[in-house]
C-alpha cells in the first residue's frame, strides 16, 4: 500500500512522496536514464482513483529514480515520486497533484502504475502495460487539516438497505 501523509507545514508548499515500485519485470522498455540515475525512457502515467468520490486524477511522476545511494538498483526496484500539495493547482505534467479538495479527499485510493510511450499521453487506453495495481492511503498527521474519521454505526440493525458514510 502507497501511503501518503501530509503534515503540518505552510499551505503553499508541497511535500513529496516516494513510492518504491517493483515494476522492473512488467516493463517492455529498456529504461534509459541520466548520469544522476533519473530515469527519462520509458514514461510513466500514475492513476488515483478515490473509493468515496470516484474521481480520477492522472499524472505523470514527479521524478522516477533507478538508482539508489550511487548504485543502479533498477533491476530491483524503481522510485516514482509525486508532489502532493493543499493549496497549489495541479500540474500532472510535472507531477504536483492538489489533494484535500470535495473530488480529492483524504481516504483510499485504487493506486495504477502504468508503462507509456509518451510523458504528455494521459489516457490509460493508450498504455503498454499496467505495472502495478494497489491501494493509496491519503492521510494527514498534525493538525492543519483534518483527517478522515470513520463512524462504525451500531444502532442501525433494523434497517439492513441504509449505507452511512461519515466525512
Amino acid at each position: 500500500m502507497y501511503q501518503v501523509k501530509l503534515y503540518d507545514n505552510s499551505p503553499t508548499t508541497f511535500i513529496f512522496s516516494g513510492f518504491v515500485a517493483d515494476i522492473k519485470d512488467k516493463m517492455t522498455t529498456a529504461i534509459t536514464k541520466t548520469g544522476a540515475g533519473v530515469i527519462t525512457n520509458p514514461h510513466f502515467l500514475l492513476e488515483w482513483k478515490s473509493q468515496l468520490t470516484g474521481k480520477i486524477k492522472r499524472y505523470n511522476p514527479n521524478l522516477v529514480y533507478a538508482d539508489t545511494s550511487g548504485k543502479d538498483v533498477s533491476n530491483r526496484y524503481l522510485t516514482l515520486f509525486t508532489k502532493v500539495s493543499l493549496t497549489e493547482s495541479d500540474d500532472v505534467a510535472n507531477g504536483l497533484i492538489k489533494v484535500g479538495t470535495t473530488d480529492i479527499p483524504y481516504g483510499f485510493y485504487d493506486f495504477k502504475i502504468y508503462e507509456m510511450s509518451s510523458a504528455a499521453d494521459y489516457n490509460p487506453d493508450n498504455a503498454i502495460g499496467t505495472l502495478w495495481t494497489g491501494l493509496m492511503n491519503l492521510s494527514q498527521i498534525g493538525d492543519y487539516k483534518q483527517a478522515v474519521d470513520y463512524t462504525e454505526y451500531t444502532t442501525n440493525d433494523t434497517d439492513t438497505e441504509s449505507v452511512y458514510i461519515t466525512i
